[in-house]
């Protein structure tokens, strides 16, 4: 005669396989959980039964939900070696194969039905399976995403649709805005876990298209009429040497890079940085400056 097991003895019986051992308590509260390779689920009660909130722990009652169940038996939420339970099976996420996509989630299905157990080839989906929680340093990506920092939104004189000339200084500038200068914060979440990101320009540099560059780490100061042949009090370039006619192109290609610092902090005292390079670029056009003699 043919015997069912019920699935928490088959999924002890089948890491006990593996040569693991498995508390069989199933967990009772919403929780967050990593294994020994840093695979880290979010243990989400079923709606309704009551279940502590994103702090809460344990495996007894005192309120809490009912845990996790398949059929009406109490089965283990996590188990190490396969992953979450989804509610019918278990999901493990797992490394993109060779050659596989490396955006995006790889997860394996691992589901046991009487005492025996079937596993699913690794599956690809743009967004993690219920229950896997993206790392944080994931979660700062998505964040830094959500800024949509720029290069600098340029200011120069001379004006691009004007003409400047030799040994006249150039004025530089950035015209600030939070997605140009910042500071700018975003923060990406979902349940159990989020990070927040800030990103704060360091500096600008200047390649000025003759060979020369300018390092500014303030935004400059927007040339007004009345400065005349003054030059910038805190980003400008000297002048040219020589005029843009002497370019293959007519006109001196000016592009300006801000490097971003971005920190980003998140639960567990899980932090980071990173820096961004971003560029913006224009022309000018220098004419050589006339000598009139009589």
């Amino acid at each position: 005669m043919l015997r069912r097991t019920p699935l928490a003895a088959a999924v002890l019986i089948l890491v006990a396989s593996m040569g693991a051992l498995l508390a069989p308590d199933p967990a009772y509260a919403d929780y967050e959980h990593c294994d020994a390779l840093g695979n880290c689920y979010w243990v989400v009660e079923q709606p309704g039964t009551g279940g502590g909130g994103n702090n809460g722990g344990g495996n007894n009652g005192g309120g809490a939900g009912k845990g996790c169940s398949y059929e009406g038996q109490p089965v283990p939420c996590v188990v190490d070696e396969l992953g979450v339970w989804d509610g019918s099976c278990y999901v493990k996420r797992v490394p993109p194969p060779p050659g596989g996509r490396t955006d995006g989630y790889w997860s394996i299905r691992t589901c046991v039905y009487g005492d025996i157990a079937s596993q699913s080839p690794a599956t690809w989906s743009p967004d993690p399976p219920a229950g896997i929680l993206p790392s944080y340093q994931e979660l700062a990506q998505r964040a830094i995403a959500e800024m949509k920092l720029d290069g600098p939104n340029i200011g120069i004189a001379p004006r691009t649709n004007g003409s400047g000339l030799v040994g006249l200084p150039i004025w530089l500038w950035n015209n600030v805005s939070p997605t140009t200068w910042g500071p700018i914060t975003r923060t990406a979440t979902v349940p159990g876990r989020s990070v927040t990101a800030t990103a704060r320009a360091q500096k600008v540099v200047w390649s000025m298209g003759d060979g020369n560059s300018v390092t500014c780490t303030k935004p400059g100061t927007p040339y007004q009429p009345s400065f005349g042949n003054r030059k910038s009090p805190d980003c400008g370039y000297d002048g040219y040497s020589r005029p843009s006619s002497t370019r293959p192109e007519g006109r001196y290609t000016v592009t300006a890079t801000t490097s971003w610092l971005i920190t980003w902090s998140g639960g567990g005292g899980n932090s980071g940085s990173q820096s961004i390079d971003l560029s913006s670029t224009t022309t000018l056009d220098i004419g050589e400056l006339q000598v009139i003699t009589s």
